[in-house]
């Protein structure tokens, strides 16, 4: 017979004494994003990254429901930190107007970074306007990815 009380006893050790980390959370809207799918909030997005880039600690970037408009932008760098997390409970929109990207190649752009986590949310490219372009024209740009 197995005693019952066994298992809750291992969960309540492994809880007691395995804590999740801690993470120094860099919520973008108090560093100044705007979540009206309009105002560019790439800088406010690249300032969260600087902070847990440099951060010593697990960290996380936060970004809460609503739509953020982001330009092209590079989240690299060498960083002190190799356990970063971006949680999006939102949608990153990328420009509508397609020639903003024009031939850029990138988007939203992680190099020469490790552990990290993206977790959530969704990314609008808003490519329709520039596959309705490339539908009748050569002489439109390769777009971003």
């Amino acid at each position: 017979m197995v005693n019952p009380i066994i298992p809750i006893l291992s969960f309540f050790f492994f809880v007691a004494f395995h804590p999740s980390p801690v993470y120094a959370i860099y919520n973008v809207v108090r560093l100044g994003a705007m979540p009206d799918g309009k105002t560019d909030s790439t800088q406010a997005f690249l300032s969260a990254w600087a902070a847990a880039c440099s951060s010593v600690s697990p960290a996380m970037i936060y970004v809460p429901p609503g739509r953020y408009s982001l330009k092209q932008a590079t989240f690299g760098g060498n960083c002190k930190n190799t356990d970063i997390m971006i949680r999006i409970d939102g949608t990153l929109v990328a420009p509508s107007d397609y020639t903003v990207l024009g031939s850029a190649g990138t988007w939203i752009r992680f190099e020469g970074v490790s552990g990290v986590t993206v977790n959530g949310g969704t990314l609008d490219g808003q490519g329709s306007a520039l596959w309705a372009c490339k539908a009748v024209s050569k002489g439109c740009p390769a777009g971003a990815t």
